[in-house]
C-alpha cells in the first residue's frame, strides 16, 4: 500500500475509532520488534474487500481486550457480560466503518463498492504468518490492532 493510502486509512481508522468507540489508536511507522509484539491467545478477525476502479482486501486482527473494551463501549454493556458474538459484530462493523471511510478518501466518485465484512474470533494469530510488506500495525491501549492487506 502507498505512503499515500497508508495516511487515509490512519486518518480513517482514527476517526472512527476516537467518534464511535472514543478508543485512541496511531498507526506506527513500522512493525514494531518482534520482542515487544505482546501477543493474546485469541484475537477477533475481520476481513473486508472491496471492488470498482480500486481493488483490495484487507484483514484486520484485533487482540481480544481490544475487542472487549471496544463492543463494551459502543454496547453500553459490562465487559464480562459480553457474548462473542456479540463482540465479532461489532468488531465486523468497526471494520465496515473503517473502510467504508477510507474508500470515501481514496474514491470520492464512489466507484468502489465494499463487500459484507465477514468475522471471527481466532487463536493462531501471529505477524510472522502475514506475507511480508503486507502488514501494519496500529497501537492502541490495548495492544497492537494488526492489519493484513492485498490490493
Amino acid at each position: 500500500m502507498d505512503t499515500d493510502s497508508l495516511k487515509k486509512l490512519n486518518e480513517s481508522a482514527v476517526e472512527v475509532f476516537g467518534t464511535m468507540y472514543y478508543t485512541p489508536i496511531e498507526l506506527l511507522p513500522e512493525i514494531p520488534p518482534e520482542d515487544r509484539w505482546n501477543l493474546e491467545e485469541n484475537y477477533a478477525e475481520t476481513s473486508i474487500s472491496y471492488d470498482g476502479d480500486q481493488v483490495g482486501h484487507m484483514k484486520f486482527f484485533f487482540p481480544k481486550t481490544l475487542a472487549v473494551n471496544i463492543a463494551g463501549g459502543f454496547l453500553g454493556a459490562d465487559e464480562s457480560s459480553l457474548q462473542e458474538e456479540q463482540i465479532v459484530d461489532t468488531m465486523r462493523e468497526a471494520t465496515n466503518m473503517i473502510i467504508g471511510n477510507f474508500l470515501g478518501k481514496i474514491d470520492p466518485a464512489g466507484l468502489c463498492k465494499l463487500g459484507i465484512p465477514a468475522a471471527g474470533i481466532i487463536s493462531d494469530f501471529s505477524p510472522k504468518e502475514c506475507p511480508a510488506g503486507r502488514v501494519v500495525a496500529f497501537m492502541s491501549d490495548f495492544g497492537y490492532l494488526w492489519m493484513e492487506f492485498a490490493g
